[in-house]
Parts: structure tokens; sequence; C-alpha cells
């Protein structure tokens, strides 16, 4: 059963079967490789966030090992029988605040699964001036016996207004 078509409409359904095939390749074919192309984009362009983020964390990681190593040295090269109490006072003597000193009350406490203690001291100067509070916390701060001021809290003198009164706490790790 053969059909005899003229040229023009062999010319058209010529057309129709390339336009049908044309459709398939593109359907099945092109337009799937675009879109895989698309999303290989969008997934190398998050990887590459997460890379970055990867890079960011391991030099925080990098940067934090290498500080409680630091802290490490430091606290092993204390000297022997340091006490936080005892630096304080001393320190109080040589900056010349030691007759100021209202109250220094001491504490410890354990750190849960570790080697350390905190070891605090909350401490009351008073009628002082600013400059004698500044080195003394200089002092304090600047030590090399890693020792920090967890709060501060400055009022003005009840006596004389160029005096203040001071209560600050300070901390240290103690093996």
């Amino acid at each position: 059963m053969a059909i005899n078509l003229n040229k023009r409409e062999k010319i058209s359904v010529a057309a129709a079967v390339a336009a049908v095939v044309i459709f398939l390749v593109m359907q099945f074919l092109v337009f799937p490789l675009f879109d895989q192309n698309a999303r290989l984009s969008r997934t190398i362009s998050i990887r590459q966030q997460e890379l970055e983020e990867i890079w960011s964390l391991q030099a925080a990681y990098r940067k934090t090992a290498k500080k409680t190593e630091q802290a490490r040295h430091h606290l092993k090269t204390r000297k022997r029988g340091f006490t936080l109490f005892s630096f304080l006072d001393a320190l109080a003597g040589q900056t010349g605040v030691k007759s100021h000193i209202a109250y220094m009350k001491p504490s410890t406490a354990s750190q849960k699964d570790s080697l350390y203690r905190r070891s605090m001291v909350e401490m009351k100067l008073q009628a002082i001036t600013i400059s004698q509070l500044l080195a003394y916390l200089h002092g304090i701060e600047t030590s090399r016996d890693m020792i920090s001021i967890k709060r501060l809290s400055i009022s003005k003198g009840e006596q004389q207004s160029d005096l203040i009164n001071s209560v600050f706490q300070v901390e240290t790790l103690e093996m």
C-alpha cells in the first residue's frame, strides 16, 4: 500500500518528519544537557562556598589551637606556687593601692572534664584616683600569668568627688 504523493506533499511530509525529529532531539537530548549544565553550575557554586567556609573554619581552628597551646605554655611556665590572691596582693603593694583595699574575696571553681580550675578574686578598692586604678588594672591585664578582669564597676567616692570606688572580679586558670 504505497501512497503516491506529489512533490509538494513529499516536501511537507519531510518537513513535518524533520520538525518532529528536531523536536525529539531538542526535547530529549539538548534541553536535558542544558538543564544538567545549569544544575552542575549551581552545585559547583554551592560547593565553592562550602569550601571557602571550610577554609575559614580551618583557619579559625588553627588560630584557636595556637592560642590554646600558648595558654598551656604560659600556665606551665608560671612560678611554682602561684596563686591569684597573692599576685593581686603583691601588685597592690607595687602600685600603691594596698591601703585602699576594702576586701578581697577569693573563690575557685572546678572545670568539668578539665585539668584546670578557675580561680577568681572579687576585690573592692575605696577612695583611689583614676590613675591608681588604671595602673593596677594595667598590671593585671599585662601580666604574663594569663589573668583577666571579668567584671568592673566604678562609682564616685562618698567623701571626695575626685576619688572613686571600684569593685571588680579577676580570674585565671590554675592547674
